[in-house]
C-alpha cells in the first residue's frame, strides 16, 4: 500500500512545534539554573516550590495593580500549558490538512479552524497572560482565569470539532473504531446530559464554595490542576450544548436550552455566596498589592455571577439565531429525544425494525410509510 505523504501544512504545523517546544526547554533550564532569590520577589523559596513555578509560573510576579498596562504587559511563562497547546494545535491543523487526503474536493471549515485557534489562544492568556500572573494574590484575577477556563475556551473548541475532524481525516478502515469509541459505554455514560450536569456543578460548588480553593490559591501545582480539570469537565458540558460531533446523545434544541438554565443557576448561586460570604479566599501576600482579601473575594463572586451568566446568556442567543435560521428549512430537530422516539415508533410499525441513518428522509420512503398507514388502518377497525 502506497504511504500517506504529509501535507505541507502538517510539515509546518509540526516543524514550528518542535521548535517552540525546544525553546519552552530551554526557557525552563535557564530559569531552574537561576537563584530564586533573584528571580522572585519571595527570597528564600524552597527548591520544590522553584521547580514547579519554572514549569508553569517563570518570570510572572505581580508588579503593582492588575487594572490598567499590566493587563497587557504582564505575562509569565507556563511552559506544561504551552506545550500541550502546541501540540493541541499542530494535531488539529494537520487533521485539516489531512481532509482533502482523505476525501478529494472536500474542505475543511475556515470557522471552525478559526474557532478551534481561538479556544487555544485564549487558554494561553488565561494560563501565561495577565490574569494568570495575578491568579494567586487576586481572587478576582484567579475568577477571570476560571471563567475562560470552563466556559469561553470550551465553547470555541468545540465548536471547532475536533471529533469530526478525526473522522474526516482518518482512514475509512480507522472511523469505525474512532465511532465506536466515541459512542461506546464509556464516553456515552460521561456525555449523559446529567452526568455531564452534575460534572460541572460539583467543579464549580466544590471548587469555590469550599476549603479547596484556599489550597488551589497557594499551590502551584494545584492550579495546573484545577486549570485542566476546569477545561476538561467544561468540554465535557458544552459538547452536549454547542457540539454536534458523533456521540451517543444528540440533544434538541429545547433540551440545550434546559442544561444551560441550570448551569446558569449553578453560577448564580456560587456567586451570590461569595458575593455575601464572610470569609476571604486565602490569598499569597504582595508587597506591591493593597487588597482587601474580602472586598476581593466578594467582587470575585459578582464576576461569578454577572459574568457567568452573561456568558451562557450568550452562548444561549446564539443557540436560538441559529435555531431560527433553520426552522424554515428543516420539518424538525432530527436530532431531539422526542424526534428520536417518534423515528423509533415509525420504524417499528412500518416494518422495517431498522432506524435510517439519514433521518431527515426517512418520512419519504414509500414501502414504509404504506405499512405504516396499514398498521394504523388496523388500530382503526379494532373495537
Amino acid at each position: 500500500m502506497r504511504s500517506l505523504r504529509l501535507p505541507r501544512l502538517a510539515v509546518l504545523a509540526w516543524t514550528v512545534a518542535v521548535a517552540l517546544i525546544a525553546v519552552l526547554a530551554l526557557a525552563v533550564w535557564h530559569y531552574l539554573a537561576t537563584s530564586p532569590s533573584t528571580m522572585s520577589s519571595m527570597p528564600g523559596m524552597p527548591p520544590a516550590q522553584h521547580a514547579a513555578d519554572a514549569f508553569s509560573r517563570a518570570g510572572g510576579d505581580p508588579l503593582g495593580p492588575l487594572l490598567g498596562g499590566n493587563l497587557l504587559t504582564a505575562w509569565q511563562l507556563d511552559a506544561v500549558a504551552l506545550a500541550v497547546l502546541v501540540l493541541a494545535a499542530a494535531t488539529y491543523l494537520t487533521g485539516v490538512a489531512l481532509v482533502p487526503v482523505r476525501s478529494p474536493g472536500s474542505r475543511w471549515p475556515l470557522l471552525r479552524t478559526a474557532s478551534f485557534l481561538a479556544g487555544l489562544t485564549v487558554c494561553a492568556y488565561a494560563t501565561c497572560g495577565a490574569i494568570g500572573v495575578y491568579d494567586q494574590v487576586l481572587f478576582t484575577a484567579h475568577m477571570a482565569g476560571h471563567l475562560a477556563l470552563v466556559m469561553v475556551v470550551p465553547v470555541l473548541l468545540v465548536a471547532g470539532h475536533p471529533l469530526t475532524l478525526l473522522l474526516a481525516a482518518s482512514p475509512p478502515p480507522r472511523r469505525d473504531r474512532i465511532v465506536r469509541v466515541s459512542t461506546g459505554r464509556v464516553l456515552s455514560v460521561l456525555t449523559a446530559p446529567p452526568v455531564a450536569l452534575a460534572s460541572y456543578t460539583v467543579v464549580i460548588v466544590g471548587s469555590h464554595l469550599t476549603g479547596l480553593m484556599d489550597e488551589v490559591m497557594r499551590s502551584t501545582w494545584s492550579g495546573q490542576l484545577e486549570h485542566l480539570v476546569y477545561v476538561l469537565v467544561g468540554m465535557q458540558f458544552f459538547v452536549l450544548v454547542v457540539g454536534n460531533e458523533p456521540i451517543r446523545w444528540q440533544l434538541g434544541t429545547p433540551a440545550r436550552w434546559l442544561l444551560l438554565a441550570v448551569a446558569m443557576a449553578v453560577d448564580t448561586f456560587t456567586g451570590v455566596v461569595l458575593l455575601q460570604g464572610t470569609h476571604a479566599v486565602a490569598m499569597l501576600p504582595d508587597p506591591q498589592l493593597a487588597v482587601d482579601a474580602l472586598s476581593d473575594t466578594r467582587t470575585g463572586g459578582a464576576m461569578m455571577w454577572f459574568g457567568g451568566d452573561a456568558i451562557m446568556a450568550v452562548v444561549m442567543i446564539t443557540l436560538v439565531v441559529g435555531w431560527l435560521r433553520r426552522v424554515d428549512t428543516d420539518r424538525a430537530d432530527r436530532k431531539g429525544w422526542l424526534e428520536q422516539a417518534r423515528v423509533a415508533n415509525f420504524v417499528e410499525h412500518a416494518g422495517t425494525g431498522v432506524v435510517p441513518a439519514d433521518v431527515d428522509t426517512f418520512d419519504e420512503d414509500d414501502a414504509a410509510r404504506t405499512s405504516y398507514n396499514a398498521w394504523l388502518a388496523q388500530l382503526d377497525k379494532q373495537p
